[in-house]
């Protein structure tokens, strides 16, 4: 066997070393990646989560200030009649029923008194 073709022989099994060395190199970081993202999409799923689950309630100086600001926004007098929780502290809460009634409560048009 000539020289130059053994020599050809070994740079092309150092080369092909080399390029698949890179290549497992390269999916082993990717599936790195992939595991490192799912544990932080899981951890934002529970913070999400266990936002929800909190007590949700608002003290009388936000309530004061929220029907002030409604009050000059709309520039008329309004009385607050009465708060109540639209989810209850014990009930089951989805996402799903919580964007609903968003939704659903964004969607009403308060009309200016003059």
């Amino acid at each position: 066997m000539p020289e130059w073709f053994e020599y050809a022989l070994n740079f092309t099994v150092v080369g092909l070393l080399i390029v698949f060395g890179a290549l497992i190199i390269v999916a082993l970081l990717v599936a790195f990646i992939s595991k490192v993202d799912d544990r932080w999409r899981d951890r934002e799923s529970a913070e999400k989560q266990s936002a929800l689950a909190a007590d949700q309630n608002i003290d009388t100086t936000t309530l004061i200030l929220i029907s002030a600001a409604a009050a000059t926004l709309l520039q008329g007098k309004f009385h607050i009649r009465r708060v109540r929780r639209l989810l209850r502290a014990g009930g089951q809460r989805s996402p799903w029923s919580t964007q609903g009634r968003a939704i659903l409560m964004g969607s009403h048009v308060v009309s200016k008194r003059r």
